[in-house]
């Protein structure tokens, strides 16, 4: 997918994926997904940029560097709350 071009194209991307699972996500792009998400604790956030097409892949700059933004994933409990 190619970058988006500016915020609100990011945000509405963004706003298109809730509602799925993880899962769900994974097996619309074929992704396998891994044993274990603490040996592979980056995995979501691949899975995140592929779908919201970030560019920088493992290069150290920002994930989307034409609009400046960093995508961050944090982990989240059933109901939504930071662990």
């Amino acid at each position: 997918m190619e970058p988006p071009a500016n915020e609100m194209e990011l945000l509405c991307r963004a706003q298109a994926l809730a509602g799925f699972s993880l899962g769900e996500l994974a097996a619309h792009a074929t992704i396998v997904i891994p044993d274990s998400l603490k040996r592979y604790k980056g995995w979501i956030g691949v899975l995140l940029e592929q779908y919201l097409g970030a560019s920088a892949g493992n290069k150290p700059e920002q994930d989307f560097p034409a609009i400046g933004v960093e995508l961050k994933t944090i982990p989240v409990d059933k109901n939504g709350y930071p662990l």
